[in-house]
């Protein structure tokens, strides 16, 4: 058992894989082979019914000749015109003909059989025909001998025509068996290939898990394994033998944490953030600067305007998603410099309502202002905490549907000696589970109110000021009721 399970271990994957299509492959190609012995058997049953049609074709056509025979015979006796016994001549030479034909192609015992009778009937008929004695010239035979050859001739063909529409009969029994035949194999094969396609479909997503699963136990290793670095523990490089791919997998893995450990993981975040938060303007300034280019609008002005003022929204988007990205890193990497003064909080607050305003009147909320006089002065930068409050309003306003309110405050808290503002809005609110992540750099919160354009930077660089400024910043929200951003800043 031992042995066995070694010698699964050395195959790597593909081999896997391989062997087990190359398995699922020789089932198809059985069901192949299978519906290509039967598609031979309907070809064999197309041409027996063929066959069989030419024989009620034969049979019909015979009938014919035989009233065409007994015309011509009753013509002849009634008129005695030689053209009449011409034409009976050439009838009954057809009619053999006919017979010959189907003697030649009848394939079962029973209808050689019937076609036999049907020959001796005839020969009788001819029999009977030559013992008139009807001369070859216009004499007519006597009325009673004409009476007595009718009377004679009229069984014998009556015989023969029921021998034809036994072999007719018979034929179409058999045309009608062989078409119920050909439809059930058809059906059956279709149903094969029908099941084996199923099959074969159910046994790649059986192979694809027992795969999967195979792999599994070293994917989850790597996947744990990735989860420590991405939180900074490199630790001990993985060991994993089997399947070779994987080991394989695993030792540039081990190389890669070698050298993870060299780089700045904030470069990385950087870099992919900037890659996916540029991408959209700088797709917009282009198509709107090709259709510009191109003069699709050169006959509407008002159009090429509006291109026009989509390439500077674009570009002032561009300007302070990068302007916020290289705050950030500063701010991170200690190199922002603050320039702290004694100052009242109130104007700040006021500045940034009014410059709020009529963006807020556009979208009919309602943006209050509710700040009592003579607040005491605190040790701020002016110019960053402006910063923080235009980042806490234009959030707000960018989750606060129409009809909505927002209200800016500030009060103070003289057991704490510290001064706390705060930004209520009645926007959607905010998950319990993302009010912790909410302050995290390029981190949007998912309201299931679709997707607000940003960089995810704005509060976690509010963040990083109030924390310069030895204050605290938090959120309280409820979901469908609304955010409070608050945060409080040490008195002068």
């Amino acid at each position: 058992m031992e042995s066995r399970k070694m010698r699964n271990l050395k195959l790597t994957i593909l081999q896997r894989l391989v062997i087990s299509y190359l398995m699922i492959i020789a089932w198809i190609v059985g069901a192949g082979i299978y519906g290509i012995v039967n598609l031979n058997f309907l070809n064999r049953t197309i041409a027996h019914t063929i066959l069989d049609s030419r024989m009620i074709r034969l049979a019909e056509e015979s009938s014919l000749a035989l009233y065409s025979e007994e015309a011509a015979v009753e013509k002849y006796l009634v008129s005695g015109d030689p053209d009449y016994r011409r034409q009976f001549v050439e009838v009954h030479a057809e009619f053999n003909k006919k017979m010959a034909e189907f003697l030649a192609v009848a394939p079962v015992e029973k209808q050689k059989m019937l076609l036999h009778e049907i020959g001796i009937l005839h020969g009788r008929y001819d029999d009977l025909f030559t013992k008139t004695g009807v001369p070859a010239g216009r004499q007519r035979p006597a009325d009673r001998r004409r009476e007595l050859y009718l009377q004679a001739a009229d069984r014998i063909s009556n015989e023969i025509d029921e021998k034809l529409k036994a072999l007719a009969s018979f034929s179409i029994n058999e045309r009608d068996a062989r078409l119920q035949q050909s439809e059930e194999t058809a059906t059956r094969v279709a149903r094969v290939f029908t099941i084996t396609g199923f099959l074969a479909l159910l046994s790649v997503i059986l192979i694809s898990i027992l795969m999967t699963r195979t792999i599994n136990s070293p994917i989850k290793l790597l996947r744990e394994k990735t989860k420590q670095i991405a939180g900074g523990d490199f630790g001990m490089p993985l060991q994993i033998a089997s399947p070779p791919e994987i080991k394989e997998f695993n030792d540039a893995f081990n190389l890669m944490c070698e050298r993870l450990q060299e780089l700045d993981e904030m470069k990385q975040d950087f870099i992919n953030h900037l890659s996916h938060e540029l991408r959209t303007p700088l797709t917009a300034i282009k198509e709107a600067s090709s259709m510009l280019q191109e003069g699709i609008f050169a006959q509407a002005p008002e159009k090429e305007k509006e291109l026009f003022l989509i390439i500077e929204e674009e570009c002032r988007r561009l300007i302070n998603s990068v302007n916020r990205i290289l705050d950030l890193s500063r701010l991170e990497a200690g190199m922002t410099d603050f320039f702290f003064q004694s100052a009242d909080i109130t104007e700040v607050l006021e500045k940034n309502v009014l410059k709020w305003s009529p963006l807020a009147s556009k979208k009919k909320i309602d943006l209050r202002w509710d700040c009592p006089g003579n607040l005491p002065p605190v040790m701020m930068d002016l110019e960053k905490m402006e910063e923080v409050v235009e980042n806490l309003l234009s959030n707000a306003l960018k989750f606060t549907p129409e009809q909505g309110r927002i209200t800016v405050s500030a009060v103070h808290i003289p057991e704490e000696k510290v001064l706390r503002v705060s930004i209520t809005d009645t926007g959607c609110g905010i998950p319990q589970e993302g009010l912790k992540e909410v302050f995290e750099k390029f981190r949007r919160i998912e309201t299931g109110k679709g997707t607000v354009r940003g960089t995810g930077l704005g509060l976690a660089i509010a963040k990083y000021i109030i924390d310069e400024h030895g204050g605290r910043i938090w959120v309280e929200s409820e979901i469908g009721k609304g955010s409070s951003f608050i945060f409080t800043l040490p008195l002068s």
